[in-house]
């Protein structure tokens, strides 16, 4: 059940020569998480989907709000809930938090797309199920 949970700490070779960490690698960690979420949660792992079934879900949107710095050895979790769920798209957030302080918030939207062709394809019934799992409440989805 959503929201699922990665703990990352934050190495020296995330920050910025303060010792914080430098924003753009917000970004590759919650794409870490989102691949280890495919991977043990939603059981489609990256290497199935993008090399076997040529199939992937790049960002098409993303919207993110920073509240307090991490630093250097920091253990940030994040916990990665669905929003919504489309033909095509999958709203993906992801919320930083660190000894429950939050950190960082993303809000992502994917589109499946088939990689030969850079087209958007259907989420397939059983994908969208494995999906749905992870949905937020309605009143926390906002």
């Amino acid at each position: 059940r959503a929201p699922y949970v990665v703990r990352k700490v934050v190495r020296f070779a995330h920050c910025d020569p303060a010792g914080i960490i430098y924003y753009p690698q917000y970004f590759m960690l919650a794409h870490d998480c989102k691949e280890d979420w495919f991977r043990e949660a939603v059981e489609y792992p990256f290497r199935q989907m993008i090399t076997a079934e040529r199939r992937g879900f790049p960002i098409v949107k993303l919207e993110a709000e920073f509240m307090r710095p991490s630093r250097l050895g920091d253990e940030l979790d994040f916990e990665i809930t669905v929003r919504a769920i489309g033909g095509t798209s999958l709203k993906l957030d992801y919320r930083c938090v660190c000894a429950g302080e939050e950190r960082m918030r993303l809000k992502t939207v994917l589109v499946m797309t088939d990689l030969d062709a850079g087209t958007a394809v259907p989420i397939p019934d059983w994908l969208r199920e494995r999906l749905s799992k992870f949905e937020a409440p309605p009143q926390e989805a906002n």
